[in-house]
């Protein structure tokens, strides 16, 4: 059995570019910001293409991968969204979400689809929140 190597969570925020080409980034969740409706927080460094792929869709998916998937977690993060494919480079599968424009990942368990209610500029980040629409526990992972 792997170890995890992460110290704290980590979180996949899955979105679309305006092509509609899905994407990863690899986050560590801020906060669930408020309990009803239910909000998530997350924030992502302006430079990422998961940032600007936000603020185009108003939409993204936080997805909770198992730890059978810490070597895909690490290619996330070593590709860059703007020159590669991210999930065909780490052989995930993206998955249209059925109410935002954002794709959850089909091999992790668990996947909240978001709804942009708020962005907020902190120096070099964004602090994105989401409405949670729809909370998907993905059975063929488990």
């Amino acid at each position: 059995m792997k170890r995890s190597r992460y110290a704290t969570p980590i979180f996949i925020i899955g979105t679309y570019d305006e092509e509609g080409n899905p994407n990863a980034i690899n986050a560590i969740l801020r906060e669930m910001s408020c309990s009803d409706p239910q909000h998530i927080s997350i924030s992502i460094k302006e430079t990422t293409s998961t940032h600007k792929n936000i603020l185009y869709k108003e939409a993204f998916t936080v997805n909770i991968p198992s730890q059978t998937y810490i070597d895909e977690i690490d290619d996330l993060k070593i590709e860059c969204g703007k020159h590669e494919d991210k999930f065909t480079s780490s052989g995930l599968t993206p998955v249209k979400s059925e109410l935002v424009d954002a794709p959850y990942v089909r091999e992790f368990p668990l996947a909240l689809e978001c709804k942009l209610v708020n962005a907020t500029k902190m120096g070099l980040c964004t602090s994105f929140t989401g409405e949670i629409l729809d909370a998907k526990w993905i059975e063929s992972s488990c």
